[in-house]
């Protein structure tokens, strides 16, 4: 498991959340990180942040996974649509993105954050196979079936936590920064009825799957995401200006607030 040392280094972590075709605003967010030189050192995610997540922690820049994307029909619901129907499944469309690999052939730390059916518990993978981990975060209804790994069901971290900034801060983050597409989503109960009317026996509760993002990072992007859904797929561009301009105002807010915090830590 990746861990950093803090007495090291000073660490800076990202939370990405859920939030499907939104996870656009996690690009344009990205860019203006890059365009400002502030660079993360871990990484969580939860859903559409958790491909978003990795992929970063791969060492790729917001252009490169864009490109990916694009290429991979992440960006497209009737794409992902058609890898359900043919039984390809997010953990198979994903495979064509991270083959065989595993967490530690990252180049950063890396958690990605599903829940699993039996128990209802969250699950933090940060080692094991890339590709089904982060299928597992995933995995929402209507659109994906849950995914099994070591003979257990997991379906998409947002019902527990959309946000995880927490796992950010478990893999030795000094200082989160959270991205919030959920416009701080207070209650799964909608997502849960859907869930018991296809895994009946399932034990995930209702609950606010924000509260932990919010309680566990240092510094919230929080952008207004009314008007736009998890397959709002036709407006990505929108959404990445969305990302792009929320990041660009909060840059200087959270370059004095990662100064303050490494006082804090002397």
């Amino acid at each position: 498991m990746w861990l950093f040392n803090r007495k090291s280094k000073f660490t800076l972590g990202l939370g990405l959340g859920g939030g499907g075709a939104k996870g656009s605003v996690h690009l344009g967010a990205l860019r203006a990180f890059e365009e400002e030189g502030l660079c993360f050192d871990v990484f969580a995610g939860t859903s559409i942040g958790s491909i978003v997540g990795c992929l970063c922690a791969r060492g790729y820049s917001s252009r490169e996974i864009e490109a990916l994307f694009v290429g991979g029909g992440v960006n497209d619901i009737g794409k992902l649509m058609m890898a359900q129907i043919t039984g390809l499944g997010m953990d198979g469309l994903l495979a064509k993105l991270f083959g065989n690999m595993s967490f530690d052939e990252l180049k950063h730390p890396f958690a990605s954050v599903a829940v699993d059916l039996a128990s209802g518990e969250e699950a933090v993978f940060t080692d094991g196979d890339l590709a089904k981990c982060v299928a597992a975060s995933c995995s929402i209804l209507p659109y994906f079936r849950a995914v099994e790994i070591d003979g257990r069901a997991f379906v998409d971290g947002a019902y527990r936590n959309i946000i995880p900034c927490d796992a950010a801060k478990n893999l030795g983050a000094d200082f989160v920064v959270g991205i919030d597409l959920s416009n701080n989503r207070q209650s799964t109960e909608k997502g849960k009825a859907q869930l018991d009317e296809a895994y009946p026996h399932n034990a995930v509760p209702v609950c606010n799957p924000s509260e932990n993002g919010y309680l566990a990072c240092d510094y919230m992007i929080a952008p207004d995401m009314i008007g736009f859904s998890a397959t709002s797929f036709s407006s990505v561009s929108e959404m990445f200006d969305i990302g792009y301009f929320a990041a660009k105002e909060s840059i200087a807010d959270i370059k004095t607030a990662i100064e303050r915090k490494r006082e804090q830590l002397k």
